[in-house]
C-alpha cells in the first residue's frame, strides 16, 4: 500500500520489510508496509499480537532484535534516511527527535534510580549541562503531566508508584526532550479503564499543547478509534486496510478489520452476538501465498489463496487491500 502524499510528511516509510534470521534466510515479520505520519498527527496502527506492530515500531528507533534485520525499503524522518545512520546517530535521534514509550513501565524504569534522576537523564545524555535548568525542566514536566508534588516524587522510586504513575513517569521521560515523534507501544495496555483514559488524555494534551506527532501501536480497538486521526490495520506483516480513523471505522471494508470492531462491545450494536475471528495470526514460519487473512475469512475466494492484491483507493485517502473490493471475484 503506497504512502498518500500530502507534501512533505515527518514520518514515511516506504515498502519496509522486516526479517528474522533462519539460518541463511530471512522469513518476514513485516512485508512491504507503507505509512507516512504528519507533522502533528495522531496515527494508530491496529492488530492482533503478531502482525508486526511492535517490529515496525522498534525499526524506527534502530532497535531491533539481535538476528532480526530490514531487508528491503526506506524511512524517512523529517527527510533524512534512518537506514543509512549509524549507532552513534541512531543515539543522537533517540530521545531527542524520536521517542518511545513502552507498554510495561516498571520493567522499563531502572529501580535503582530515582523518578527525577531517570526523567533527567536524556538531558544530561543529549548534552545538557545546567543542573538547575534541568531540574526546572523535570518538574516542570512531571507537574504538567499530572504528577503529585513533583519535588517530593522525584525524590522517589519506581516501586513506590502506581502503575498509572509509572506510566506517567515513562511519558515524561519520553518527551523531556521534547521529540517531534513519539511513538506509544501498548501504552495503556496494563491500566485499569480510568487510568487508561487519563493517559490517553495526556497524550492528546501531548499532540495538542507540543505539536508533537505520535504514533500509537495497540490491539485496542478503543483506544484507536479516541484518540488517532488515521488508522492502519495491519495483519500478519501486510498493511491490509488504511485511512482515516472515522472512514475505517464507520464503513470498514476488510473482513479483518469488520472482524476487529464486531468482536468488541460497542453502542451501535447493543444486543447483538459479539462475533469471534475463527484461528490465530499465522507464525512467520509459516507459508502465506495470497491473501494472509484467506485462511480465516469468511467470505473468502479462490484467488485469495494465490496473490496478495493491490491496495485499492475508496473515498478520500481509505484504502483497502481486498480481491473483493478490487472486483476480482
Amino acid at each position: 500500500m503506497k504512502p498518500i502524499s500530502r507534501g512533505c510528511p515527518l514520518l514515511q516509510v516506504r515498502r519496509l520489510s522486516i526479517g528474522v534470521s533462519r539460518g541463511r534466510r530471512y522469513l518476514l515479520g513485516v512485508d512491504a508496509l507503507g505509512f507516512q505520519v504528519q507533522s502533528g498527527e495522531i496515527v494508530g496502527i491496529l492488530g492482533e499480537s503478531g502482525c508486526g506492530k511492535t517490529l515496525t515500531a522498534l525499526s524506527l528507533l534502530g532497535l531491533l532484535p539481535l538476528g532480526v534485520h530490514i531487508t528491503e525499503g526506506s524511512i524517512l524522518f523529517d527527510q533524512r534516511e534512518l537506514r543509512s545512520l549509524s549507532e552513534r546517530e541512531f543515539c543522537a535521534l533517540r530521545g531527542q527527535e524520536i521517542s518511545m514509550v513502552f507498554q510495561e513501565p516498571m520493567s522499563s524504569l531502572n529501580p535503582l534510580l530515582t523518578i527525577g534522576r531517570q526523567i533527567a537523564e536524556p538531558l544530561y545524555l543529549h548534552g545538557w549541562k545546567n543542573k538547575g535548568f534541568i531540574r526546572r525542566e523535570v518538574l516542570d514536566l512531571m507537574t504538567r503531566l499530572g504528577l503529585p508534588e513533583p519535588e517530593k516524587l522525584a525524590c522517589a522510586y519506581p516501586h513506590q508508584l502506581s502503575g498509572g504513575m509509572r506510566q506517567r513517569v515513562l511519558l515524561a521521560l519520553a518527551m523531556v526532550c521534547k521529540p517531534k515523534l513519539l511513538i506509544a507501544d501498548e501504552a495503556t495496555t496494563a491500566l485499569d479503564l480510568s487510568t487508561q483514559s487519563q493517559i490517553l488524555q495526556l497524550l492528546r494534551g501531548i499532540n495538542q499543547d507540543l505539536g508533537t506527532s505520535i504514533l500509537v501501536i495497540s490491539h485496542d480497538l478503543g483506544v484507536i478509534r479516541r484518540l488517532c486521526d488515521r488508522v492502519l490495520v495491519m495483519y500478519a506483516g501486510k498493511l491490509v486496510e488504511a485511512g482515516a480513523a472515522a472512514a475505517v471505522f464507520t464503513d470498514p471494508r476488510h473482513e479483518y478489520t469488520r472482524g476487529l470492531m464486531y468482536s468488541v462491545p460497542q453502542q451501535e450494536q447493543k444486543g447483538k452476538p459479539l462475533l469471534s475471528i475463527p484461528g490465530r495470526v499465522p507464525s512467520i514460519e509459516e507459508e502465506k501465498p495470497g491473501c494472509p487473512f484467506a485462511p480465516r475469512c469468511p467470505r473468502v475466494l479462490g484467488s485469495c489463496m494465490v496473490q496478495f492484491p493491490e491496495a485499492v483507493r475508496l473515498q478520500g485517502d481509505h484504502e483497502v487491500c481486498c480481491i473483493r473490493e478490487a472486483g476480482h471475484e
